[in-house]
C-alpha cells in the first residue's frame, strides 16, 4: 500500500519547498513536537530522520561490504552511528547498520539478514542514527527531560524495547538516565551512554516519574523519508511473538493505508474469534506508567477490526505520526520473517 503524503504538511510545519523523489536533491525538512507529561509513560517514535550522508549506486558487493567507484571520500560513518537504507532493489526500504566503512567501502554489520539485494546499481543512502545525545541533548535538560539527582536518585528514564527476544510482553532490554554531562545505562552507570543508537523502525519510551519537571516537550528536526520502508516481523514456533516497531513517517496513517497486509507481512484472521496477527496500539494521552495497550486490531473479511468492537470497520482508524506499536505475530510452525514494506505517494 502506498501512503499518501501532501507535498505541503502544515501540521508539522515544513520548512523546505520541494518534495524527495529518487533523483531529488533536497530532502523536505519538518519539525514534530511531543508532549512528555510527569508521572507516564510516553512511547515514541523518530518519524524525522538525521540528514543523509551520502546517497548513491552501489558499484559492488562482496558479501557485507559495498564499494561505490569512484571513491566518495565520505569519512567515517562509526565515529557516531550510521545505518544504510536501500532506497530501491530487492531490498528497498530495509536498514543495515554500518560496522565499518574506509573511503569508497562500507562494511555492514552480520545481524542474519544478508544484503543481498545490494547488488551493482542499486540506490542507497547513508544516515545517521539519532541516539541518546543527539535526540535528548544536554543543552535541553529541564526542556525534554529532567536530569537525575545522582546515579542513584533518577528522574527522567528512557526505555528501550528488547528488540532481539522473543515471545510477548517482554521487558525492556536497557534503561537510561541523564546525570552529570550524559546517558548512562543503569546496569554500567560509569560509561557514556550518548552514543545509543535509537532505531528508525522501532521506538523508545520516555519515563517521567511524578518528581519529574511539568511541561517538558520533545521537539525534532529532521528529514523526512520518502523513501520506501520495510520493517521484519518476525515469527517463531509454537509461540506468539511481539515485534516493537513503527512507521517512519511525519503524517497520521490509517490502518488501510499502513501496508501490512498488502506487503503479506500480517496474516488475516479466520473469523472474529479466531484470530491470528495483531497490531497493538498506545494512548500518549492516557497518564500512567507500565500502561497496556490502549487498542488491539486484526483484520478479517476483508476489513480492519478491532476486539473491542469486532463488528466495525475500523481501517480508517488513524496511527498518529511518531507512534510505537507492536505487531504481535500469530504462532507459527518455524521461525520465519515477513517485510512490512510502506511507500508512498506525493498529494499535491
Amino acid at each position: 500500500m502506498k501512503t499518501l503524503v501532501p507535498l505541503c504538511i502544515v501540521s508539522l510545519a515544513l520548512l523546505a519547498q520541494s518534495a524527495l523523489g529518487q533523483n531529488a536533491t533536497t530532502t523536505p525538512v519538518g519539525v514534530i513536537t511531543v508532549d512528555l507529561p510527569k508521572g507516564s509513560d510516553t512511547i515514541i517514535a523518530t518519524p524525522l530522520a538525521k540528514a543523509e550522508s551520502f546517497r548513491g549506486a552501489v558499484t559492488s558487493r562482496t558479501g557485507f561490504a559495498i564499494t561505490v567507484s569512484p571513491s566518495p571520500a565520505w569519512g567515517s560513518f562509526t565515529t557516531t552511528p550510521h545505518y544504510i537504507q536501500a532506497v530501491d532493489g530487492a531490498q528497498a526500504g530495509v536498514f543495515f547498520d554500518v560496522a565499518s566503512n574506509t573511503a569508497d567501502t562500507i562494511t555492514l554489520v552480520d545481524n542474519g539478514l544478508a544484503p543481498t539485494g545490494l547488488d551493482a546499481g542499486t540506490n542507497f543512502k547513508v544516515v545517521e542514527y539519532w541516539t541518546l545525545g543527539t535526540l535528548f541533548p544536554a543543552s535541553s535538560a529541564n526542556v525534554s527531560f529532567t536530569p537525575s539527582l545522582s546515579t542513584l536518585v533518577r528522574r527522567t528514564l528512557i526505555n528501550f524495547p528488547n528488540v532481539v527476544g522473543t515471545g510477548i510482553n517482554r521487558s525492556s532490554s536497557a534503561t537510561y538516565f541523564f546525570y552529570g554531562s550524559y546517558w548512562r545505562n543503569v546496569s554500567t552507570a560509569g560509561v557514556d551512554a550518548n552514543n545509543t543508537p535509537i532505531l528508525p523502525d522501532s521506538y523508545i519510551t520516555v519515563r517521567n516519574p511524578t518528581t519529574a519537571a511539568d511541561g517538558l516537550k520533545l521537539t525534532v528536526t529532521g528529514s523526512v523519508n520518502l523513501d520506501p520502508i520495510s520493517i521484519p516481523l518476525d515469527s517463531i514456533a509454537g509461540a506468539p511473538n511481539d515485534n516493537f516497531v513503527s512507521m517512519s513517517r511525519p503524517v497520521d496513517v490509517t490502518l488501510n493505508d499502513l501496508g501490512l497486509i498488502s506487503s503479506g507481512a500480517f496474516t488475516a484472521s479466520p473469523s472474529t474469534l479466531i484470530r491470528k496477527d495483531q497490531l497493538l496500539v498506545f494512548n500518549n494521552a492516557t497518564i500512567g506508567i507500565n500502561k497496556s495497550a490502549s487498542a488491539t486490531y486484526f483484520y478479517t473479511g476483508g476489513t480492519w477490526r478491532s476486539t473491542a468492537n469486532a463488528g466495525v470497520d475500523a481501517g480508517t482508524t488513524t496511527i498518529p505520526a511518531g507512534s510505537g506499536i507492536i505487531i504481535r505475530k500469530a504462532t507459527a510452525a518455524s521461525p520465519a520473517s515477513a517485510f512490512w514494506k510502506n511507500e508512498i505517494v506525493l498529494a499535491p
